[in-house]
Order: structure tokens, then C-alpha cells, then sequence
């Protein structure tokens, strides 16, 4: 018999783009130079929503197959591991029946586990390190129901790993059901790593909502994950959940923070900026101009009198931040060496060779500074 499948919710299909777009993206830069990924869908559901819509694990899957370096990654000899956990017997029986409908290339490798997401999880990093080997670059994506069975002790194992990131649906509708009952206060300690979330009991409405988003985030900061979040409203404006993105390489962000800012473009889903945490920015055509006028001001007043390598702000100014892209500081840079700011007094090219006007490749050096002569400048 098979189980009542859920109908899809807006706020799931764009969940569902972020998940599309990143894995687009993180496929082919780490199968170009490792043998082996894996993808781990922690809380997987069936596979398929009532109408017939894809759930993850045939998302991602699809998204491999169909990805236009899979036939060299497949030539190449080497593999990507699909791990589909669910604690829902009937959801796993239901997937693997979807999963027996398609065609799976040799490259691909696949198991659904009925299991607890803890469970299963805590048993694979124990025998990667009883074995004293490194996890191949893993992509876990942790959307539960609730706000339980991934615990931060359990994150911090994998973050222990490089090249391992995660995406978790932070449930806030869930943890905020949670908070007058004290019996579920140990759980929250234990999602959190510990006590820090606890002031929230104190609070109400945006100011809880921010603080437990970025205490969640700095309990992976402290493990070692640094990332971003997304704040997911539904259709009466109302905060369903936050996803939150760890990664120990800007790379890794930069390619959330592409695939976060596609989904945006609705207008129904924002990021939430904890630079100034009392104002939800809507992600939209608006901020992608006031990005770059952002970073403007942000070099011109850090970088003033200093030369400096367009490799050294590409990763700690512009890839460790939690929106910033690289086309955001190309436009920045544009507006401060031929804007009216003028605060780029020179541009060179590492290698001594002359550079095109509005460009900054890669290994050049830009310094910083009122130019001494604004005209007739030369390049």
C-alpha cells in the first residue's frame, strides 16, 4: 500500500533550486580532482510529492546524471556514493521503488537505509575513522521534519573532515514549539552543542528568531563550518525556516551564495544579514546594485594607502562573506577606480605585463588611495 505522498510547498520548490543549483555546481569542481564523492540526504521522505514532483534524492541524483561533466567522470573511473536515510519505513520502501524505475549509470552508486539520521551517520564516521582515512568530499543535506536527530556533537565529526559541507533546514516553526516545554530543552542543548540558545526563552518574535539563527551559526563557526543563511517565508510572510550553509572553503560558500541568490529572485525568500540583524534584506535586484557600493566603502576606508592582491580580497574580503560574490567587488572596483570616488591610485598585473582597462585578473595588484593626477591616466 502506498503511503500518502505531501503536496509541495512554494517555499520547498525553491528550497529544492538551492539544492539543484549548488550541487550544479560542486559536482564538477570536486570530480575533476578526486576519485570519489558522496552525497548524503539525511531525512529523504519518498523520493516524490503528491503531484509528482521530485523530492531530493531524485533531484540530486537527476542533477548528476544529467550533468554535462558526467560522462568525463564517468570515463575517468570514478564514482559518487547517493546515501538516502529516512527513519520512515514506508518512505524508504517508496523511494527504492522509484529508484528501481530509472536508469542508474555505473558510475553512480546508491543505498536507502531505514534508519535514525544519528544512527546511521554516527556509524559511517566510525568506521572512516577506525580505518584512520579521510571522508571523500561528502555534501550532506539535512532537512528534517523537526529540530532533532542531527545534533551539533555529531556536525563537528564531520566538519573534522575537509571537504565535507553541510545544508540543514533549521526548523524554526518547530524549535519555537519546543521552547515552554522544559523536556525539550536537553534536545535543543544538544542541536546547539549546548546552553547558548538558551536566552531565547527570553525573547519574542524577530530578535528570537535572529538570535537562535546566529547562535546556530556560530556553533558551526566554532567547529569549524563558516557559511551563510537563508531565510524561507511562506505565503503570509511568516518565516517556515532558515536553511543554513557550513563549509570549511570559500569556494564552497561562493557557490551557495550563487545558488542562494538564484532562488531569490521570486522576491518570496530573503537572506536574513546578521550584519544588522534588525532588518531582513529582501535578496533581489535592489541589493545586487547596493552590494557593490558596499564593498566600495568597505575597501576604500580598510585597504586606504595599502597595495593589495586581487587574490587576497577575492578569498578574505568577498569569499568568506555571507553575501558578497566576485562580480559584486568587480563592480566595486570599477566604481572606485573610474567612479566618483577615485580610490584606486594604481592597477598592475603580477606578471609586469600591461593590463586592460576594467580588468583585474587574477594576480594582479591593486593599490588603494586617492590617485595624486585623476586625469589622463594611462593603462
Amino acid at each position: 500500500m502506498r503511503y500518502t505522498l505531501p503536496p509541495i510547498q512554494p517555499h520547498t520548490e525553491a528550497k529544492h533550486h538551492i539544492l539543484r543549483y549548488h550541487i550544479q555546481q560542486w559536482f564538477p569542481i570536486l570530480g575533476s580532482v578526486y576519485g570519489n564523492l558522496r552525497y548524503v540526504d539525511g531525512f529523504c521522505g519518498p523520493g516524490e510529492y503528491e503531484g509528482g514532483e521530485l523530492g531530493s534524492p531524485l533531484i540530486a541524483l537527476e542533477t548528476i546524471r544529467a550533468h554535462s561533466y558526467f560522462d568525463v567522470f564517468s570515463d575517468q573511473n570514478r564514482r559518487i556514493e547517493f546515501v538516502f536515510v529516512d527513519e520512515n519505513r514506508e518512505y524508504i520502501g517508496q523511494l527504492e521503488q522509484k529508484l528501481k524505475e530509472i536508469h542508474i549509470p555505473n558510475a553512480i552508486r546508491h543505498r536507502a537505509e531505514h534508519n535514525l539520521f544519528e544512527v546511521a551517520m554516527t556509524r559511517l564516521v566510525d568506521n572512516i575513522e577506525a580505518t584512520g582515512q579521510q571522508m571523500p568530499p561528502t555534501l550532506l543535506f539535512i532537512d528534517p521534519f523537526g529540530t532533532s536527530g542531527f545534533p551539533m556533537e555529531l556536525l563537528e565529526r564531520f566538519a573534522a573532515h575537509m571537504r565535507v559541507e553541510g545544508l540543514i533546514n533549521l526548523n524554526y516553526n518547530a524549535f519555537i514549539r519546543w521552547l515552554p516545554d522544559p523536556s525539550k530543552h536537553a534536545n535543543a542543548d544538544r542541536l546547539y552543542g549546548g546552553t547558548r540558545w538558551r536566552p531565547a526563552l527570553r525573547m519574542r518574535g524577530r530578535e528570537q528568531s535572529d538570535f537562535l539563527v546566529t547562535e546556530y551559526e556560530n556553533a558551526l563557526e566554532e567547529i569549524g563550518w563558516r557559511g551563510t543563511s537563508f531565510e524561507m517565508v511562506n505565503n503570509q510572510n511568516q518565516t517556515s525556516y532558515h536553511l543554513v550553509f557550513g563549509t570549511g572553503n570559500y569556494k564552497g560558500l561562493e557557490a551557495m551564495k550563487k545558488a542562494m541568490r538564484s532562488a531569490s529572485q521570486t522576491g518570496e525568500f530573503r537572506y536574513t544579514d546578521r550584519l544588522d540583524p534588525s532588518q531582513p534584506v529582501l535578496l533581489g535586484l535592489d541589493r545586487e546594485r547596493e552590494y557593490p557600493a558596499e564593498i566600495a566603502e568597505y575597501l576604500s576606508q580598510k585597504y586606504d594607502g595599502q597595495e593589495i592582491s586581487i587574490d587576497h580580497l577575492q578569498e578574505n574580503d568577498i569569499g568568506w562573506h555571507r553575501h558578497w560574490l566576485p562580480q559584486d567587488l568587480r563592480a566595486a572596483l570599477i566604481e572606485l577606480e573610474y567612479g566618483t570616488l577615485q580610490r584606486i591610485s594604481n592597477v598592475r598585473n603580477g606578471d609586469g605585463r600591461r593590463r586592460q582597462a576594467r580588468s583585474y585578473p587574477d594576480g594582479c595588484y591593486i593599490t588603494f588611495g586617492k590617485p595624486a593626477q585623476t586625469q589622463g591616466r594611462f593603462f
